[in-house]
């Protein structure tokens, strides 16, 4: 460059040249921009598809597209003396290869379109590999509408779109703007399907876009229950330090964002924030076997399933040892799902500042399959038109709610047992407010005959309005073992039921 050329001025001359007839960018003789281009080792070509001759002794080109000039995909190459192994270079008509240079490449320099009719797969996919190749870095995908068919996943496991690769950074410009979109019909009935895929990751990314599963354009497939938009980690694989932040996530066949761990192969610091994820035909958000957990802000709305689901069942010999621990799931919007958060043989999880609205079953549940949930604190979160507020079944190992709000339930605000069975046992409620006003339901509700419902302590908690006393506690369980319901502090007066 030369002395005193601002990079605006280099672009502003470069917008003078002319195509020379082997393809090669020419300058007028009095153009400024000539002693730029002859500057040593620089030279400028019209794109990839066509550099034409370059001489032998320049060391890089600027190419002005990809494609044709001007469509998105320019950047700057050097000369390598034999092909890379990767996607992200192109021969000159003189036989010299160049490569990409970029430290965080756009999925346009390697021929992506974005106008939603192009197959843009296989260059997002090249852009990905070709930063794993470089040992990791960020893709960007720009503003566009990038549309995506499926192959056979490098595991043979079903069709994908794109295979994550670990250290890639898969980012986005604005979540709005930046789309990528499953395209017509490609799911079959019976497929285990996935958008963004890979069975083994560490430390990587997703950030700032859109993901349209297209549920509506899969035909027989439409509304499955397998596969996910997003799934990262399968059985036996490993996935640790993974971010999955600011996404919009919508129709997705089966789950919208799942990671997926293994009792012997669990997933280790996990981020879920700030996503939005809508009408997913079966689960939002879900993560099984992990050490190390965050779901946080995020927004998850109309999904058939669970909103949020997390498990750590140990299936592989069926024993008492959880394997999944260590979660924060704080200050995420559930709205008009199943269940709002669903814990299954989880230990060390907190569950804070959550808001559960018109959930169509219940705000919260929690499951013992094998081994026992524990350390469970649930705090300081609200569900409203809800038919039960929060529901537990299965011999815990201590799970305390606290400081929770709950109204317009019409079930109960807390449920011991589920259809009428299960134990329950070693749970403990203080400090919540239950808002009964309008309310004719039990506040708090023991449903399974046939159980056992052991070491629960409520007491100290918080009325609205003027329920029954006979509706305070409804204890149906026939066994009973150390359970002591305290008062309920009304505005008045206080409850004993």
């Amino acid at each position: 460059m030369i002395d005193g050329a601002t990079r605006r001025e280099v672009l502003s001359a470069g917008r003078k040249v002319t195509v020379g007839g082997a393809g090669i960018l020419t300058l007028p003789s009095d153009s400024a921009a000539q002693d730029i281009a002859r500057a040593p080792g620089l030279f400028c070509v019209v794109s990839t598809k066509s550099p034409g001759m370059v001489p032998t002794n320049v060391l890089a080109v600027q190419t002005d597209g990809f494609s044709y000039p001007g469509d998105g995909g320019g950047s700057l190459y050097h000369r390598v003396p034999s092909p890379p192994e990767h996607h992200g270079w192109f021969r000159s008509r003189d036989g010299g290869c160049w490569e990409l240079t970029s430290a965080q490449p756009s999925v346009k320099e390697f021929g992506a379109v974005g106008d939603g009719r192009v197959d843009d797969r296989p260059a997002i996919q090249a852009a990905i590999d070709f930063v794993a190749a470089r040992g990791g870095g960020t893709v960007v995908i720009p503003a566009g509408r990038f549309r995506l068919s499926t192959v056979q996943a490098p595991d043979a496991t079903g069709p994908i779109g794109l295979w994550m690769r670990s250290r890639v950074h898969l980012q986005g410009t604005d979540r709005i703007r930046s789309v990528l979109v499953l395209a017509d019909k490609q799911r079959g009935p019976g497929t285990f399907g996935r958008i963004i895929a890979s069975p083994y990751l560490v430390d990587a990314s997703l950030d700032n876009f859109t993901l349209d599963a297209n549920r509506a354009g899969q035909g027989n497939e439409r509304d499955a229950t397998n596969g996910a938009a997003i799934m990262l980690g399968t059985a036996g694989a490993h996935v640790e330090r993974v971010r999955i932040e600011n996404l919009i996530v919508r129709n997705a066949n089966g789950q919208g964002i799942q990671v997926v761990g293994h009792p012997n192969a669990v997933g280790r610091d996990i981020v879920i924030r700030g996503n939005w994820v809508e009408r997913s035909s079966f689960i939002g958000i879900q993560v099984s076997h992990f050490i190390g957990l965050v779901i946080d802000d995020n927004d998850v709305v109309d999904c058939r399933d669970n909103g949020i689901d997390v498990y750590g069942d140990n299936f592989v010999n069926n024993s008492n040892t959880v394997t999944s621990m260590q979660a924060s799931i704080t200050r995420n919007r559930v709205r008009r799902c199943a269940s709002g958060v669903f814990l299954e043989t989880v230990a060390d999880v907190d569950v804070t500042g959550n808001i559960f609205d018109a959930c169509r079953v219940m705000g919260l549940h929690i499951n013992r399959i094998h081994g026992e949930p524990s350390g469970i604190m649930i705090t300081g979160n609200r569900t409203t038109a809800t038919p039960i507020g929060a529901s537990m079944t299965g011999d815990f190992g201590g799970v305390t709610f606290q400081s929770n709000h709950f109204s317009r339930f019409t079930v109960a605000a807390l449920q011991f047992g589920l259809n009428g069975d299960g134990n329950v046992s070693f749970v403990t409620a203080s400090g919540n407010v239950f808002d009964c006003r309008g309310v004719t339901c039990p506040v708090v509700f023991g449903c399974a005959p046939k159980g056992v419902l052991s070491w629960i302590c409520i007491t100290d908690n918080h009325i609205m309005g003027f329920p029954r006393q006979d509706q305070l506690f409804v204890n149906l369980f026939k066994t009973n073992n150390l359970v002591r319901v305290g008062k309920f502090i009304g505005p008045q007066k206080d409850f004993i039921p």
